[in-house]
């Protein structure tokens, strides 16, 4: 049993790779903090979590708007970058590499969701 399960493991492993989805650009997706979206070329996005978040509730008038830290992790099979965009800066496209990040959405609370956009720099 155990000389058939080595004999199929390659041809499995094989199909696997085959059959693994293309990740085509833009990628949109909106994550949690710990979900991570894939990217083209083996890497990923994590959505780590929301730092120094000063946003108004939504059910609060407030006379000065507020920020907030969006921490995202992007992995590529040979590098590692932290990101960091600005709530306030919502919908402007942020550079990484040959890849814009553009946050376009931020929920309200403690684990607020996040909507990514990951698209290709126009060269």
């Amino acid at each position: 049993m155990t000389l058939r399960f080595a004999a199929v493991l390659p041809a499995l492993l094989l199909a696997a790779c085959a059959s693994a989805p293309k990740v085509a650009l833009p990628v949109e997706a909106r994550l949690h903090p710990g979900q991570r979206m894939s990217l083209p070329e083996g890497a990923r996005l994590t959505y780590i979590d929301t730092a120094n978040d000063s946003r108004c509730p939504p059910d609060v008038t407030c006379v000065h708007a507020g920020d907030a830290d969006v921490r995202l992790r992007f992995v590529k099979p040979d590098a590692v970058l932290d990101v960091v965009l600005k709530a306030s800066e919502q919908g402007q496209p942020r550079a990484i590499g040959a890849w814009r990040v553009t946050l376009l959405g931020l929920g309200p609370g403690p684990r607020p969701p996040a909507t990514l956009r990951v698209d290709a720099v126009d060269r």
